[in-house]
């Protein structure tokens, strides 16, 4: 796998070879997928930061609009909020807030977080989270997205997550998040692309259980610019519209440990594993 890797960034090296300014034209960009906001953070943030070092342009897509009823009755105080005495907000919110701010505030916390990757560009898809009631039509539109990038960028890498895997740890094994599971089911319908997909959920593993066809080291440089991201998703600043909300969502039970392993899990698609056995 690490000679697949390399292969694979190597345009992206070779690109120093050509006149500053018209290196990232020439090599097909990368482009990472995130069905939520801060999957790209917790799952794909190093990554992210191994290919722009590269030479390679980076695009990043958000797949949903991210509609959270959960994190809605936690700042309407309809729900306990999760963090305690460790919110940065208090622990106590009554702010009134519509499904729209909760969309916008975590919109908000994925463009901080891009932009602390340095990502080329940002590319927001107005789609509601339907998998959970669509599933095959939800998958078909990611297919499709994917098949709408490839047209425009020939050749392009792509990055999804490891919906196939993307359980909580110690929760039934066929309850995964349905959304990474259409994400991933949608790449591997599709044949002759090239596909990476990375484990959001590992983080709520010990870490001697988080395996993968690879496992990436992030460099020092790479792991502080993931942890830059991540801390773009417990940002309290309500006038800002900032409400911490991936902190409040996920934050001790993926983002924490996120921040706390250097490493990233990325497995192959069924058919590049199966052809190398």
């Amino acid at each position: 796998m690490e000679i697949s890797r390399r292969t694979a960034l190597a345009l992206g090296a070779a690109v120093a070879l050509v006149p500053t300014g018209t290196a990232r034209a020439v090599a097909p960009p990368a482009i990472f997928y995130s069905p939520h906001q801060d999957d790209e953070s917790l799952a794909m943030a190093g990554s992210i930061r191994e290919h722009e070092e590269a030479g390679r342009r980076v695009i990043l897509v958000l797949l949903t609009r991210g509609e959270n009823g959960g994190l809605l009755d936690i700042m309407n105080g309809t729900a306990d909020c999760p963090l305690g005495q460790g919110c940065p907000g208090g622990g106590s919110h009554r702010f009134g807030l519509t499904q729209e701010d909760i969309v916008r505030a975590r919109t908000a916390e994925f463009r901080a977080a891009a932009r602390r990757l340095g990502v080329d560009e940002v590319v927001v898809r107005d789609r509601p989270d339907s998998a959970w009631g669509d599933y095959a039509g939800f998958v078909r539109e990611v297919r499709n997205t994917i098949l709408e990038f490839e047209r425009k960028h020939p050749g392009a890498s792509h990055k999804l997550v490891n919906g196939y895997r993307d359980v909580i740890h110690g929760s039934p094994p066929d309850q995964p998040n349905l959304t990474h599971k259409a994400c991933r089911e949608a790449a591997e319908g599709l044949a002759g692309l090239d596909f990476r997909f990375y484990w959001v959920y590992g983080y709520t593993y010990p870490r001697e259980q988080r395996t993968a066809d690879y496992v990436l080291p992030l460099s020092a440089k790479q792991f502080a610019r993931k942890r830059q991201a991540l801390a773009e998703y417990g940002r309290w600043d309500p006038e800002r519209g900032r409400y911490a909300l991936g902190y409040h969502s996920v934050g001790k039970l993926m983002i924490d440990p996120a921040a706390a392993d250097p490493h990233e899990y990325i497995d192959l698609p069924r058919s590049a594993r199966q052809a190398q056995q």
